[in-house]
């Protein structure tokens, strides 16, 4: 088979010309345009060689006589090949390295030293980039395995508020409630709310007749269950912040950092990023620390973090962010270094149930304040708001956005309450039965009314509810 070129005006002319000179079987390979012209490439069928057309190639050399040894086996060549390569590669480094030490050797006293720093950095490079291969490979087997027992954990959560959930149905069906609280006991229901908190919240409205009346009652008991002292904002000493992995605690970290800049001075604040093997973690620190102009540096051990603490004592604040894998190791070692460190967690709103169990569950971990993050894309954050009516730690400070400047220091707990309750799935007057509309709308329509009788005191004015 041979390939030929055609050139034509168009595809239509291009091909009528390869029908034309070949056949109607030719087969096309590739149509492009060239210099405004069409390129066409068929293949075409050679014909056979005559007796005497083929006497030449018969006497080449590329026939082999019998009488020699056959062609070795693909693996075989395959196999010597390769040797072949490692050989010459292995001669090939032992001639560079050689080289470096004859001219040394022949060169001053003066230069020879400088000659060995070159030859030994070059030598070990090698060695150091292996070494963070293995430890980024070491850090994905970590992370990977602990997604896993993460996993593990929220499935088991799972099954345990499901056996709670089925022993709980048969008390709240035997619960009497009003007609017009049938929808708010449903979306109680559907929302992701633990089953403890949840049972509490029913058995806080079954006194009370009308919508509005609930929620008020389940506003003002959550407020006041999750109620506690805000901690103080970390603005001066040291102070480590730890969570799961992708809560936010870089971002954070350069949230304080700026906030610290602007009170002290960006010389006086000082970020460090302690064994985080992340790719891009560092670049991603490097860049957020520059948006403030406060210095940070990497210790990828605990001699170099203790160098660093040392030698950056008179610094007003220092912030130290660890990865979320192995937390609980990287916040032990730091405390070996640093006994006086603050401890600081890190979570976001809507983080489930097992992921706090995880970070806290530890309680060699005395955590100075909790932060919370992504305010602004917590939804359901019921979880959270259990974990704040069982544990006093205090909220120091919290963030919403992507912006560095987004950071929240008068936390106020009843919005988060309220961003709760706002997102619970009520269902709408039109979706209800018949019945429980005309209830619910009466019952709505009531309360109204006795809200503005309310301000019409008989002592005052002479009138009456009537």
């Amino acid at each position: 088979m041979e390939l030929k070129r055609i050139l034509a005006r168009d595809a239509r002319s291009a091909n009528e010309k390869a029908v034309a000179q070949y056949g109607p079987d030719v087969m096309v390979i590739s149509t492009s345009q060239v210099n405004g012209l069409t390129e066409l490439i068929v293949a075409v069928d050679l014909a056979p060689l005559t007796p005497e057309e083929a006497e030449p190639f018969l006497k080449t050399d590329f026939v082999r006589p019998h009488s020699l040894k056959p062609t070795p086996k693909f693996d075989v060549l395959l196999g010597q090949t390769l040797e072949h390569n490692k050989r010459s590669s292995r001669e090939r480094q032992a001639t560079q390295v050689a080289k470096p030490l004859v001219e040394m050797s022949a060169t001053p006293a003066s230069r020879m030293a400088t000659k060995a720093k070159s030859v030994s950095h070059t030598s070990t490079k090698p060695v150091v980039e292996e070494s963070e291969v293995v430890k980024a490979q070491e850090h994905d087997s970590l992370r990977g395995k602990e997604i896993v027992a993460l996993v593990r954990e929220e499935l088991a959560s799972l099954r345990r508020e499901f056996k709670l959930g089925q022993q709980m149905a048969a008390w709240q069906g035997n619960m009497p409630l009003p007609p017009a609280l049938n929808p708010l006991r449903d979306a109680l229901n559907d929302a992701p709310i633990p089953v403890a908190l949840r049972a509490l919240l029913i058995d806080s409205i079954k006194d009370h007749d009308n919508l509005a009346d609930a929620m008020g009652a389940l506003h003002r008991q959550l407020s006041h269950a999750v109620e506690q002292e805000q901690a103080e904002t970390p603005l001066t000493g040291m102070h480590v912040l730890a969570g799961p992995s992708g809560a936010g605690k870089s971002l954070m970290v350069a949230r304080l950092a700026q906030s610290a800049a602007v009170q002290h001075g960006c010389e006086q604040v000082m970020v460090i990023s302690f064994q985080d093997q992340r790719a891009g973690a560092w670049s991603q620190t490097q860049l957020l620390s520059a948006q403030s102009g406060v210095d940070c540096f990497r210790a990828t051990s605990a001699a170099t973090l203790k160098l660093l603490l040392e030698e950056h004592a008179g610094r007003r604040l220092v912030l130290i962010d660890i990865p979320g894998v192995q937390m609980n190791e990287r916040l032990a070692d730091i405390r070996a270094i640093q006994a006086g460190v603050q401890c600081h967690a890190v979570v976001p709103a809507d983080a489930s149930a097992a992921t706090l169990r995880r970070v806290f569950e530890n309680t060699d971990n005395p955590w100075a304040s909790l932060m919370l993050s992504k305010l602004d894309e917590a939804s359901q954050p019921w979880a959270l708001l259990q974990f704040l009516t069982e544990k006093t730690l205090g909220v120091s400070v919290a963030s919403r956005g992507e912006r560095t400047a987004d950071l929240v220091q008068d936390v106020v707990l009843s919005d988060l309450v309220q961003r709760a309750l706002e997102h619970l799935p009520l269902a709408s007057p039109d979706d209800m039965p018949s019945a429980a509309r005309d209830a619910a709308l009466n019952n709505l329509a009531a309360s109204k009314l006795s809200q503005i009788a309310a301000r019409f005191q008989p002592e005052t004015t002479g009138l009456s509810h009537e």
